[in-house]
């Protein structure tokens, strides 16, 4: 029969504005209530290669498959609803301050405004429709590489946690993973030399001196540099460097343990920090406990608030460019190879899991170590003799040397 509708095992082949539709009915989670709704894919449009239902039946199959095998009582979820009622909810507790703060701004931003990410069935979202999501963003909001490839992150982040959580089925298979981005330049940030770090000393008042000199020599980052405390500070002696126990990590006001368990480690100051924490502690009363770096009301210090009102001004003046306080980690790396100290043994000191993310991310050699190299090369190559040149050699060849003696290296480029 011609109007007849053909039933699939879960849908009906039936025609719909000169294509044939694939309509289907799935249970739906709309907030706290659950509803069956319909819904209809196209399969292909009615023309001569496809005149009948029969003709579309394989295309059917391929939209079916993957239907077949969601159970019967599964009710399916939209990403939005799962993001905001699970997702967000499960990294805030699980996840450090920051982290939380910087996915929820992610996705109210780029990614809850636009329906049809949000609108997505989790147990049936392929990776051309989370392409299409991302290539969407990078046009509309022109955003950096880096940043594109942390909303990647945090879409992976959800698909895989729906997973483990068995709110997709089991067979699903997470489809951010093949989705693409731009790819993500090496970071260029600057790392403080020596000099810098003896001229910021000279020019600097306290306490932003001892700051400073605290976490160019130590490797903390500006968390646990906030959260250091006078009793967890040793003070070194003659025969022994002082240490500092990490024990704590600030941001925003918020206390929690530090990045990893490897950051929660004792870290050795050199006698010159020592010193100046030592001068630091008397001019603050010699307390033995709270916050070594504390504000008037005694509470830890805001470091970024120190530069803007101490510091700025002065480093200007100096002519130094600030690179923010990660510049010291990035510093305290690249000094460390300028004495020759071993990446692994430089990992250590900054508590990295493995010396590839020091050498990546952390060493940056200064130009004017560059230039000193190249130099010493010059220097090497002018004493290296060239060899006697073959007989047969051309003896228009501007490298012919007619007296057939070696000459120095200077001597050939003359």
């Amino acid at each position: 029969m011609r109007g007849r509708r053909k039933r699939t095992a879960r849908g009906t082949i039936t025609r719909h504005r000169g294509y044939w539709c694939l309509r289907f009915r799935e249970r739906i989670r709309i907030g706290d209530t659950i509803k069956t709704i319909q819904r209809s894919k196209r399969l292909a449009p009615i023309d001569a290669e496809h005149k009948t239902r029969k003709s579309v039946q394989h295309l059917a199959d391929v939209v079916i498959e993957p239907i077949s095998k969601v159970p019967v009582d599964y009710v399916a979820i939209k990403l939005g609803d799962f993001v905001d009622a699970t997702y967000l909810p499960f990294v805030k507790s699980k996840r450090k301050p920051s982290t939380y703060r910087g996915y929820k701004q992610m996705w109210e931003c780029y990614l809850k405004p636009r329906p049809e990410c949000t609108n997505l069935l989790m147990h049936n979202t392929e990776t051309y429709m989370i392409q299409a999501v991302l290539d969407e963003i990078e046009q509309e909001e022109e955003l950096s590489a880096q940043t594109m490839a942390h909303i990647k992150h945090l879409l992976s982040g959800v698909f895989r946690y729906a997973i483990k959580q068995g709110r997709v089925p089991k067979e699903t298979i997470n489809p951010v993973t093949c989705a693409e981005t731009a790819s993500v330049p090496d970071f260029d940030g600057r790392a403080y030399t020596l000099e810098e770090i003896a001229l910021m000393f000279a020019v600097l008042p306290e306490p932003s001196r001892t700051a400073m000199l605290t976490a160019a020599f130590t490797g903390l980052r500006v968390g646990e540099l906030r959260g250091l405390t006078w009793d967890a500070y040793t003070p070194g002696d003659e025969n022994s460097l002082g240490v500092l126990r990490v024990l704590q990590s600030i941001w925003r006001g918020q206390v929690d343990a530090p990045k990893t368990k490897r950051s929660k480690a004792v870290v050795p100051i050199i006698p010159q920090v020592c010193a100046l924490l030592e001068q630091h502690r008397v001019a603050c009363g010699s307390p033995i406990s709270g916050p070594i770096f504390a504000n008037d009301a005694g509470n830890a210090l805001d470091l970024d608030s120190l530069y803007q009102r101490h510091m700025k001004e002065p480093l200007q003046r100096a002519g130094i460019e600030w690179e923010g306080w990660h510049g010291f980690w990035r510093g305290l790396a690249t000094n460390l190879e300028r004495i020759g100290v071993r990446e692994s043994i430089a990992a250590m000191i900054l508590r990295h899991t493995n010396d590839r993310v020091t050498r990546k991310h952390y060493i940056k050699p200064a130009p004017v170590e560059a230039i000193a190299a190249m130099r010493q090369l010059s220097e090497a190559f002018s004493k290296v003799e060239t060899p006697k040149l073959l007989a047969n050699a051309p003896q228009n060849s501007p490298q012919t040397v007619e007296s057939g003696e070696p000459t120095t290296g200077s001597k050939w480029l003359q």
